[in-house]
C-alpha cells in the first residue's frame, strides 16, 4: 500500500474521530474558562469581536467554546495566531495591551482546548523552536521581576556537521586512489623486480568520500546552524551507518587504496600521459595502508577463541578512540556478550567491527551528552561535570575535537617489500585518527576544571593571548581565525555571509552603470571584506554592537592598499576608466585612483573610509545588501523582517497559506512604487512592521551599491520605526542611517543582540528562568564599554550555561 495514501488516510479517520468522537473528551475547562479567557477577550476583544460589533464577522461573545465541529476550531485557531503574534489586540493609542502573564494564561487556556481535537501545539515546546524565540516577552525577561534561578534542561545536543568532519575526513573519510606509470620520461627510477631500470611516475590522490549525516539547518527567523533541538532523523543514521561500516574495515583491516598500474609497451607514445600509454597493459588492484591498534589486529587475525582479556583490551583502546574515557562494568558486559559474543560465529573479525560500528552508532558519539553528571543543588540543578565542560566550553570557540588521543600501540598494515617509491607512499609513520590532547583537556586532568572559578579562566584563556587573523579570503577560511566560532556568530546573526548564494544575473552586468564591479567572485569578496571589520571591531573591542552597526570602515580582502593600481591589469580592464569602474572598491563607491588609505592601528590592517552619507555598518556593506535581496531586485520585506526580529526583538508573521507573494513588475516603476500593493489592509497588517524598516535600503542597488537615482527619479529613502514598544527611538526617518543611529543606541537592539548572542552559545531559545542571565550579560556588556569579550564571560559562566535539571 502506498505510504503516502495510508498517511493521509488514517488523518482522515483521525479528524473524524476528532468531531464525531465522545463529546466528554471535548468538554470546556469552565473553570479555566473563566478564569483567564472571559477577562481577556472582555479587556482586549469584546469591543470588536462582541454582540455590538463583529469584525471578520466574528463574534466571541458567542462563538462556542467547545470545539465539536472544524469550523468552530478553526475560528479559535485563528485567535490563537492573531494573539500569539501580536497582531490581535490592535497596536493603537486608545487600545489597552494584556501583560505578558495575561497573555500567557489564555494563550495556555486556548491551546488545552484545542489540543482536544488535535490542534493543539504546546506553547512551551513552540518556544523550544528557533522560529519562535523572540516569543518569550522582552519586558520581563530584563525587568528583574523573574527571581527564578537559571538552568537549562538536560539534553542530547547533534553533533555539529564541522565537528564530526574534523573527527572522521582525515581519519576515515577517505578514497585514495594511486596512479602507477612505468615505462615514461619521468620519475624515478625502478630498483627491482621485471621493470628495473625503467622510470616509474606515480600520484597519490586522497579525496575525500564520505556523507557527512548531519546537515546544516538555518531556519530563516534565526539564521543559527546549531541548535540542541536539531534531532538526527533517519537520513542521518542511514550516512553514519555507512560511515561506521567503512571505519570499522579501516580499523581492524586498514584503508583500502585503488592501485592502477599502467606499463607502456614499445609502441606506446613518449610521455606520461594517459593518452601515451595506450596500446600498454593496465593492472587495477586494491591494496591497503595505514596503522591499526596492535589489539585489534591480534584479534582480527586469531582463528580461535578471543580471551576475555584481549577483549576488554580492544574495547578500552575503541573507546578511548571515540569517547576518550574507559567503558564502566556495565558497558563491558554489554559488548562482550551482546555484540561481541553475537557475532562471534560469523569470525572474529566481524564480531570486533560490530563492536566499532555499535560504539559509532551510539547517542554518546551522535550527539554530545549534557545531562549535569556533577555536583547537585539542593533545588535539583546539577554542575555539568568536568568532562561535560571541557565539550561546553572547547566548542563554544572551536569547531575542532575537544579531546584528543591518547598514544595507542599500532602497527603498519602494508608490509609488501615493493619498490622504495611505492613503500614510501603506501607506508605510514601515524594512524591518520591521532590527535594532540587539548590544552581544555589537559586542565581537565589536572583537576582545574571544577568550579565556575576554573570555567571563567578557562573562558579567559580562550579569550587572551594573541590577536590572530584579521582578515581571510579563499586561501584562508574562517575556520583559519582565532576562535572561529566567535566570528561565526556574527555571520549567522547578520546573515550577510549568504551573499554567494544569492543567484545574481553578472553577464548582464558587464556594461550596465552600478553593477560592472559585480563579477563572479565578488559575492565571496565582499564577505570577506565585511569578515575583516568584524574581526577589527572585535580587536578593538569597545562598543561592539554600535560599532558594527555604524561604522564607515572598509577593509576590502583583495585590494593591496600599499601598491597603485597595476599597469597591466588597467590594459586588460580597457583603460583607465573601465579599470577603475570595475575595481572591487567601486563596491563601496570608491574609486582606486582617488580613494584615501588610512593607516590601521594597534596591530590592525589598513583601511577606507566611506563617505557617512552612504554607508553605516554591516546593514549597508554590500554583502548584508546582497544575502538580504532577491535575484534581480531589492528586497525590502526581508531586509525590514531581518531588523525586526533581531534587532527590535519583535515577531512578523509567515506568509499565510494561499496568498500569492509577488510584486508586479513594472519597468517604469521604482520598486517602492510597485510594492504599493501591500498597503491594503489584509496585507498592511504584516507589512506594516517591516516595510518601513526595509524600505530605507532603497538608496542601494541589489548587489549594494549606493545610488542617487532609481528609473530616473530620486531614491525614496523614507521609512519609519514602528511597533518596538520603545517610544523613544519610533518615529519616521528619512534614511538608513538615521534609521540605524537610532536603533543602534537603543536598550532594545542591546538587548536584542544580547538574547541572540545566548541562542547561538546556548544552542536554544532563552526561558523566563534565563533572566538572570540575560540583566547580567547586559549589566557586564554596558559596564565594560560594549566589550563582547565580557558579555561572553558573562554568559559561558552563568548557571545558564553551568547547570542541568
Amino acid at each position: 500500500m502506498n505510504s503516502g495514501s495510508f498517511l493521509k488516510g488514517v488523518l482522515a479517520v483521525t479528524i473524524v474521530v476528532s468531531f464525531t468522537g465522545d463529546s466528554r473528551s471535548l468538554k470546556a475547562d469552565t473553570l479555566a474558562y473563566e478564569k483567564h479567557a472571559i477577562p481577556f477577550m472582555k479587556s482586549f476583544c469584546f469591543k470588536c469581536h462582541g454582540d455590538d460589533k463583529q469584525k471578520g464577522d466574528l463574534n466571541l461573545q458567542t462563538l462556542k467554546v467547545e470545539m465539536k465541529s472544524p469550523e468552530i476550531a478553526d475560528w479559535w485557531d485563528a485567535v490563537y495566531a492573531q494573539v500569539q503574534f501580536d497582531e490581535m489586540p490592535p497596536t493603537k493609542k486608545d487600545q489597552a495591551q494584556p501583560s505578558a502573564g495575561e497573555k500567557r494564561a489564555f494563550l495556555d487556556w486556548l491551546d488545552a482546548e484545542m489540543g482536544k481535537v488535535g490542534k493543539g501545539f504546546g506553547l512551551d515546546e513552540k518556544l523550544l523552536l528557533p522560529e519562535y524565540g523572540n516569543y518569550v516577552d522582552h519586558k520581563t525577561l530584563f525587568d528583574g521581576s523573574v527571581k527564578d534561578h537559571p538552568y537549562t534542561p538536560a539534553r542530547l545536543w547533534r553533533q555539529r556537521p564541522a565537528i564530526y568532519a574534523a573527527i572522521w575526513d582525515k581519519a576515515y573519510g577517505k578514497a585514495p586512489y594511486y596512479s602507477v606509470k612505468i615505462g615514461g620520461t619521468g620519475g624515478s627510477v625502478i630498483k627491482r623486480g621485471p621493470h628495473k631500470g625503467k622510470k616509474m611516475a606515480t600520484r597519490y590522490f586522497n579525496a575525500s568520500k564520505y556523507a557527512n549525516p548531519f546537515f546544516e539547518f538555518v531556519h530563516h527567523a534565526s539564521g543559527f546552524s546549531d541548535y540542541a533541538s536539531i534531532v538526527a532523523d533517519q537520513a542521518s543514521l542511514e550516512a553514519l551507518l555507512i560511515n561506521a561500516e567503512k571505519m570499522s574495515e579501516i580499523l581492524t583491516k586498514g584503508l583500502k587504496v585503488s592501485i592502477t598500474t599502467s606499463v607502456k609497451n614499445k609502441d606506446s607514445k613518449t610521455g606520461n600521459n594517459e593518452a601515451m600509454f595506450v596500446g600498454g597493459v593496465t593492472k587495477r588492484t586494491v591494496d591497503y595502508r595505514g596503522r591499526i591498534p596492535v589489539i585489534f589486529k591480534e584479534i582480527v587475525e586469531n582463528d580461535g577463541e578471543v580471551s576475555r582479556k584481549d577483549f576488554d583490551n580492544a574495547l578500552n583502546v575503541a573507546f578511548a578512540l571515540f569517547f576518550q574515557r574507559k567503558p564502566t562494568k556495565e558497558e563491558n558486559e554489554h559488548y562482550w556478550k551482546g555484540v561481541f559474543q553475537k557475532n562471534v560465529p560469523l569470525d572474529n573479525e566481524t564480531a570486533l567491527q560490530a563492536v566499532l560500528m555499535f560504539i559509532a552508532l551510539s547517542p554518546e558519539f551522535v550527539y554530545r551528552l549534557e545531562i549535569g553528571m556533577g555536583k547537585k543543588e539542593p533545588d535539583g540543578r546539577r554542575f555539568l561535570s568536568s568532562q561535560e565542560l571541557v565539550h561546553a566550553i572547547h566548542h563554544a570557540f572551536d569547531n575542532q575535537p575537544a579531546f584528543g588521543i591518547d598514544e595507542i600501540e599500532t602497527v603498519d598494515v602494508y608490509t609488501r617489500d615493493s619498490d622504495p617509491e611505492i613503500k614510501r607512499t603506501m607506508s605510514t609513520g601515524s594512524p591518520a585518527w591521532s590527535r594532540r590532547n587539548t590544552w581544555l583537556e589537559q586542565q581537565m586532568k589536572a583537576g582545574q576544571l571544577k568550579t565556575r572559578k576554573d570555567v571563567e579562566a578557562a573562558v579567559r584563556y580562550y579569550l587572551g593571548g594573541t590577536i590572530g587573523r584579521l582578515r581571510i579570503n579563499h586561501n584562508s577560511r574562517a575556520s583559519s581565525v582565532k576562535n572561529p566560532r566567535i566570528l561565526q556568530f556574527f555571520r549567522e546573526y547578520f546573515g550577510y555571509h549568504k551573499a554567494p548564494d544569492v543567484f545574481k544575473d553578472i553577464d548582464r552586468f558587464e556594461k550596465l552603470d552600478g553593477f560592472m564591479q559585480f563579477h563572479g567572485h565578488s559575492a565571496n569578496r565582499i564577505k570577506y571584506d565585511t569578515d575583516a571589520l568584524v574581526l577589527h571591531v572585535l580587536h578593538e573591542d569597545k562598543n561592539v554592537l554600535y560599532e558594527l552597526l555604524t561604522s564607515t570602515k572598509v577593509y576590502p580582502s583583495y585590494v593591496n592598499s600599499s601598491k597603485k593600481p597595476d599597469a597591466k591589469e588597467v590594459e586588460r580592464a580597457g583603460g583607465k576608466e573601465k579599470f577603475s569602474k570595475k575595481h572591487d572598491l567601486q563596491s563601496y563607491n570608491l574609486d582606486p585612483y582617488t580613494a584615501k588609505v588610512l593607516i590601521g592601528k594597534n596591530g590592525g590592517a589598513n583601511y577606507y573610509e566611506a563617505p557617512k552619507a552612504q554607508r553605516c555598518g554591516i546593514l549597508t556593506h554590500p554583502s548584508w545588501l546582497v544575502a538580504h535581496s532577491g535575484n534581480f531586485d531589492n528586497d525590502p520585506v526581508r531586509r525590514g523582517k531581518w531588523v525586526r526580529e533581531k534587532l527590535l526583538a519583535g515577531v512578523v508573521m509567515d506568509v499565510p497559506i494561499g496568498v500569492d507573494a509577488q510584486v508586479p513588475d513594472d519597468e517604469h516603476k521604482t520598486l517602492r512604487e510597485r510594492f504599493s500593493v501591500v498597503e491594503k489592509e489584509e496585507c498592511w497588517r504584516c507589512h506594516k512592521k517591516m516595510n518601513p524598516l526595509g524600505m530605507v535600503f532603497e538608496s542601494y542597488n541589489h548587489v549594494g551599491r549606493w545610488r542617487a537615482q532609481e528609473k530616473g527619479k530620486p531614491t525614496n529613502t523614507n521609512g519609519a520605526i514602528t511597533h518596538t514598544g520603545e517610544k523613544a527611538i519610533e518615529g519616521d526617518v528619512k534614511n538608513a542611517r538615521e534609521m540605524i543611529e537610532k536603533i543602534a543606541k537603543s536598550d532594545l537592539a542591546r538587548q536584542s543582540f544580547i538574547r541572540h548572542v545566548f541562542r547561538f552559545w546556548m544552542g536554544r531559545n532563552e526561558m523566563l528562568s534565563d533572566s538572570k542571565t540575560l540583566i547580567e550579560m547586559d549589566k557586564a556588556y554596558l559596564e565594560s564599554g560594549g566589550s563582547f569579550k565580557e558579555t561572553l564571560v558573562t554568559l559561558l559562566t552563568s548557571d545558564s550555561f553551568l547547570y542541568r535539571m
